[in-house]
């Protein structure tokens, strides 16, 4: 099984350094949108404004696959 990483991207970004074993990219965008909603739970009042805030997933050779923005464009 692939292993994807999950950056998450803003003003610093926080590299996933682990990464985690999903069936398919497609499957690695689902994750990222749970992570998405998890983090605005968790921090919602002391961060805001979402517009610049994405996560990017990487393959095991830290190539870009997709970008997934926090709030739509």
């Amino acid at each position: 099984m692939p292993r994807y990483f999950f950056n998450v991207r803003n003003h610093v970004d926080a590299h996933d350094l682990v990464g985690r074993e999903l069936p398919s990219l497609d499957a690695a965008v689902v994750e990222a949108h749970a992570d998405i909603v998890d983090i605005k739970r968790a921090r919602f009042e002391t961060l805001g404004g979402w517009t610049r805030w994405s996560i990017e997933i990487c393959d095991d050779k830290k190539l870009l696959l997709k970008v997934v923005p926090f709030s739509p464009n």
